[in-house]
């Protein structure tokens, strides 16, 4: 399978210097990048100090507020497991609104396809979204990617780890994907394994661990599975024919496990940086290297097509999340955040 890096090289270098590749010249960056890594943690420790201590206020929303986030960069599942929970609250008759920083068109554009009629509220100002939220009629916010937001206050906060990135050696940026270290899940009320493809032993082994080095935590894994393909809007069958594969999202190579596994023959990735905004030369690439072959994307990267694909010309790889252990646990904090 060829893969083919439409963007920056460099990110593509990085992910695999984070995942503890380079040879010799990631050794070498790791020590170059050791002062960078302790420094970037005191910073953080510094100012969750503060917030522990009420010295940043944290401000409450008028109404509720569930967060959904993680402790690395990118390949959680976070916008999959928030769509969870906007379906779990909507079945519980709440009226809940998506939270979102905005430093990416393409989920916020997602959410809005998923819940036509859930007020999607985009900006970097979480509290004032909160508050706009509520103006509109939500009762209840669904933060997705706040878990480092803290200067909104959250009755709630879910945080996700996947067991594909799963490492035992946490290494906090620059130098690897972590934006805390572990300890910092002492601040979460439930830690979600997430797994798209690795085994469910592996994600019960993650789970395991972490339950020994955090205690008195409610821990739940949770699958995201393919569900299935949809073309113009409607549900179809994968393509019989080879396919191209083009992903903008923080770990393609997952896509591609997954589209394999719902049935797609992938013969050529285009990869480009994750939330890249596709332009109109990105789409002539693209549909130059597919040659008329099927084109086969994440939701999160059809949202942000542009002419001249048509949306008949790719596949969408449709994706559900299953909680495989913890699920009474998590019905009952989400029946708590709306008693």
């Amino acid at each position: 399978m060829r893969v083919i890096h439409g963007g920056n090289r460099w990110r593509s270098f990085v992910r695999t210097f984070w995942d503890g590749g380079a040879g010799t010249t990631g050794v070498l960056l790791q020590a170059i990048l050791f002062p960078f890594r302790l420094a970037y943690h005191a910073v953080i420790a510094l100012r969750n100090f503060a917030y522990d201590r009420s010295w940043l206020p944290s401000e409450r929303a008028p109404i509720p507020v569930v967060s959904i986030g993680n402790l690395s960069v990118g390949g959680t599942g976070k916008t999959p497991f928030a769509r969870w929970i906007v379906d779990a609250l909507l079945r519980r008759g709440a009226r809940p609104a998506v939270l979102h920083g905005g430093y990416g068109a393409d989920e916020p554009a997602l959410h809005r396809r998923w819940h036509a009629d859930v007020p999607v509220e985009v900006g970097k100002d979480r509290v004032a979204s909160a508050h706009a939220a509520a103006a509109q009629g939500a009762t209840v916010a669904v933060l997705d990617d706040g878990f480092q937001h803290r200067r909104l206050e959250r009755a709630l906060d879910i945080v996700l780890l996947a067991a594909e990135e799963w490492r035992g050696n946490v290494r906090l940026l620059p130098a690897g994907p972590w934006r805390e270290p572990l300890s910092a899940l002492e601040r979460a009320d439930l830690i979600v394994v997430t797994r798209r493809s690795a085994s469910r032993a592996e994600a019960v082994a993650v789970a395991d661990t972490v339950r020994a080095r955090i205690h008195g935590k409610a821990i739940a894994i949770a699958a995201i599975r393919p569900s299935g393909w949809t073309r113009a809007r409607q549900d179809v069958s994968a393509p019989s024919e080879p396919a191209v594969a083009v992903a903008a999202i923080a770990r393609p190579d997952l896509f591609v496990t997954n589209a394999t596994e719902a049935g797609a023959r992938i013969v050529e990735v285009l990869s480009f940086p994750d939330h890249h905004a596709f332009t109109r030369e990105d789409a002539e690439r693209i549909l130059s290297v597919a040659s008329g072959r099927p084109i086969l994307m994440t939701g999160k990267d059809a949202v942000k097509l542009v002419d001249p694909i048509a949306e008949t010309d790719v596949w969408i790889l449709e994706q559900a999340v299953e909680i495989e252990a913890g699920a009474v646990v998590v019905e009952q904090l989400l029946d708590k955040l709306l008693s």
